[in-house]
């Protein structure tokens, strides 16, 4: 079977969480964690600074990565709670998710391991030579729902929204495979490419390999391939940036979240402030340099920059495929997926989208995201990762429709 879309190359095996308050304050006590120690951090040195960095991220209702100085610390997170296991990494996500909606792919992964053998839908070619592993580096994943009160001590705050933090040291993710010979000889009929982020990386000589390899791979697609890559909240920031300059020639889409943009400006963006929310995303695309930029939020999605006109019914399709994600959790089918996009949209956000364009000089395009605050156990893991699977589909279809109409 010919394989139109690729994907790479971010794979992990995902412990998430089952919430817990009571554990949690039992961690604050035992730990004796004070005001003090709360600090947002991308990095930990032991299980005290860790949880600091957990609840910060709880208490200001934004998503975060950590990297703990070690695997351990990991693992004994995982294992103070009850667990389910699935597949993480935005690629991997995103090829599941098409999977589930029953259009195949090809994805290079970055380890292999049973878990990766038995959880990945039939639909996903993995192209991967590398030998069987036996070690797990869990990345271990905490979500919340919104309005849970943590009271502990000197620690008192309501969670704000829904919100997700990722914790992991993964030697597959810090010395991520890529392989431009192996498996670029499998993309010559892909039509649309999904790049994730290299947010994990912690070494700079071993990005600039990575980076190289990635240009080298990319070189083996079609030239009128699409080329999408979803950013990420970086350990290392600054390495954000040489991500960008490297592969900005070759990025069609360079898609992120509302945390991400916010860090173009350096503060949290009120996703419903049309001022912050336009001055954030026009300083956002001059400095990627990419000829198209998405930002996708709890709110809405935008699309900015010359190919934005044509990526509406793209949007429409990452964002009902985020909500489905939001409702179902891994129970993503083709009919959850319809019935999202019937859903209604939030009236907050379409009211957004009508006055915001007259903000921004470059061309933009918007889509609402659906009211879902029925949704009594949502998923907020993955939400992008569903996102950007949603964004393939929608280019897709609309590339099938295309063809079809040759046809006739």
């Amino acid at each position: 079977m010919k394989r139109e879309i690729g994907l790479g190359f971010h794979t992990c095996v995902d412990y998430e969480l089952v919430w817990d308050t009571e554990k949690i304050k039992e961690k604050i006590r035992r730990l004796d964690i004070r005001k003090k120690d709360v600090q947002r951090r991308t990095e930990a040195s032991d299980e005290k600074q860790l949880w600091g960095g957990i609840l910060y991220y709880l208490e200001h209702g934004v998503g975060g990565e950590i990297v703990p100085e070690t695997e351990e610390l990991c693992e004994k997170l995982g294992e103070s709670f009850v667990y389910q296991v699935t597949l993480g990494g935005t690629a991997t996500r995103a090829a599941i998710a098409l999977g589930r909606l029953e259009v195949p792919s090809i994805l290079q992964t970055s380890c292999n391991n049973h878990y990766v053998r038995d959880l990945m839908p039939g639909q996903v070619q993995i192209c991967s030579d590398m030998k069987e592993e036996q070690k797990i580096y869990p990345h271990v994943v905490l979500q919340c729902e919104a309005g849970v009160r943590i009271q502990e001590g000197e620690i008192c705050f309501i969670t704000p929204r829904e919100n997700r933090i990722l914790i992991s040291r993964d030697a597959t993710s810090l010395k991520m495979d890529i392989r431009p010979d192996g498996f670029g000889k499998e993309l010559k009929h892909v039509k649309i490419f999904l790049l994730g982020s290299f947010s994990q990386i912690l070494e700079e000589d071993f990005l600039e390999e990575a980076l190289e390899r990635t240009n080298q791979l990319l070189k083996k697609l079609p030239e009128d391939a699409v080329v999408i890559m979803e950013d990420g909240c970086y350990v290392k920031k600054k390495f954000r940036q040489r991500v960008h300059q490297a592969l900005a020639h070759r990025i069609d889409v360079l898609s992120m979240n509302e945390d991400e943009l916010a860090e173009f400006v350096g503060e949290k963006v009120d996703v419903l402030n049309r001022q912050q929310v336009a001055e954030a995303v026009e300083t956002a695309y001059k400095e990627v340099q990419v000829k198209t930029m998405v930002v996708h939020s709890s709110a809405w999605a935008l699309a900015v920059g010359t190919q934005a006109k044509n990526l509406q019914e793209a949007l429409e399709c990452g964002v009902a495929l985020a909500g489905t994600r939001f409702r179902k959790g891994d129970g993503i089918t083709k009919a959850e997926f319809e019935k999202t996009r019937q859903m209604q949209e939030k009236v907050e956000s379409q009211k957004f989208l009508e006055e915001i364009k007259g903000l921004i000089e470059e061309d933009i395009e918007g889509v609402a995201c659906k009211e879902l605050s029925c949704v009594e156990t949502p998923t907020v893991v993955g939400l992008g990762d569903a996102f950007a699977g949603g964004l393939l589909y929608g280019l897709w279809q609309k590339w099938q429709n295309k063809r079809g109409d040759k046809d006739v």
